[in-house]
């Protein structure tokens, strides 16, 4: 797959440049190699190229802001990221640009094989993809009904009507003059002439009369009839309360004067709605009671399925899931959440940690990635993050 594609390797030291170059060119690739990024956007702009290998940490433009030039004005071009400062929060970036690799240094010939060949292999899907396919059929409108089979005129007319077994002889009756309108009452359960035939239809229909009474029935019932006064004397702490609701709710509980009407509308819940999967109950309650001290919602599973049951109930705004649990893994669960609810934001959270499932979960929808242990401001700031990038 490799032989005949153009590469880029962008690469500040020199040996390494080299090395990547000479085993491409084994591999028959044509390969143009610069040492450092700004030089690498010069050539981009004058040449075409397949791929691009560049290494992360370079002076004057980086490695990652050579990534995004390239995904904005070149998209045609893909890119694999090289660097000897691997890192999760690094490679989940690169991925979220737009990365089709990333490899930690050193590595070996067949990796940085295997690694160019997944990227070519990954455009080559895409441009497939993009190929429209033949137009689809348009469908023979049906203007007339035909009817061979033989039938029994006086049974059809018993469950339909006279007129559509009169028109079920005809071979010439368009099909919207054959649509016979409906009879039925859509209360009474039977054809509006037999129901005035029984004597109990007086030209309306009595089962609506009968909704519609109780509907005003509950209306009145539902009116306050005095609104009152809101009047706290029950001594409270204001931080506990503003974390548990809103800095507007118990802003609004100092007051004695606010009519109960003013104070729902005043004091709407924003608070995000978090659902936490995590089979292990110490981690899944501490998750839990961290986000809930920042004035979040926060719900949670032990087991993915019951998560899911979860979100499929209730809408959440924002899921941490474990990577590693029985029966589903966190990114089967990622799957099914962005497949059904692809507007839930998803953040993985495992005690495995690696450069290699945080890229998987990243090209999967996945908004964060946290590795275990952290700390309650690490996954405080994560998720503050994830929910300001969906605002």
């Amino acid at each position: 797959m490799l032989a005949k594609q153009k590469v880029l390797v962008v690469d500040d030291q020199p040996s390494a440049c080299e090395s990547v170059g000479k085993v491409l060119k084994k591999r028959g690739c044509e390969v143009e190699q610069v040492f450092d990024g700004q030089a690498a956007i010069g050539v981009l702009e004058k040449q075409r190229f397949d791929l691009a290998i560049v290494d992360l940490m370079m002076p004057r433009v980086s490695g990652m802001e050579l990534l995004r030039y390239a995904r904005e004005h070149h998209p045609e071009v893909e890119v694999v990221m090289i660097t000897g400062y691997a890192s999760i929060d690094s490679a989940v970036e690169a991925t979220k640009i737009g990365a089709a690799g990333y490899i930690p240094k050193p590595f070996t010939p067949d990796e940085l094989t295997a690694a160019a060949e997944k990227a070519l292999h990954g455009r080559e899907k895409r441009h497939q993809a993009e190929i429209p396919g033949p137009p689809a059929a348009e469908p023979v409108a049906s203007e007339q009904i035909d009817v061979d089979m033989p039938f029994d005129r006086r049974e059809l007319a018993a469950v339909t009507s006279d007129r559509y077994a009169d028109a079920l002889t005809r071979t010439d009756m368009p099909l919207p003059d054959v649509a016979a309108k409906p009879t039925w009452c859509p209360k009474g359960q039977m054809e509006c002439q037999k129901f005035a035939e029984s004597g109990l239809c007086k030209g309306e229909c009595v089962i609506l009369a009968r909704e519609e009474k109780m509907k005003q029935r509950q209306q009145v019932a539902a009116t306050p009839v005095d609104e009152g006064v809101i009047d706290v004397d029950l001594p409270f702490n204001f931080d506990e309360v503003a974390a548990a609701t809103s800095l507007a709710y118990a802003s609004m509980l100092g007051r004695s004067d606010l009519p109960l009407t003013a104070l729902a509308q005043q004091v709407p819940d924003e608070r995000k709605r978090i659902l936490v999967i995590d089979d292990e109950p110490v981690a899944c309650n501490s998750m839990r009671r961290i986000l809930g001290r920042h004035g979040h919602r926060v719900d949670q599973a032990l087991l993915p399925d019951e998560g899911l049951r979860r979100i499929k109930a209730t809408r959440y705004d924002l899921v941490l899931t474990d990577l590693r649990m029985p029966g589903k893994d966190g990114l089967e669960v990622l799957d099914e959440i962005k497949q059904r609810w692809p507007e839930t934001k998803v953040i993985i959270v495992t005690g495995y940690a690696s450069i290699e499932s945080a890229i998987e979960a990243t090209r999967r929808g996945a908004s964060q990635y946290i590795a275990k242990p952290f700390t309650p401001e690490e996954l405080a700031r994560a998720t503050a993050a994830v929910l300001q990038e969906a605002a």
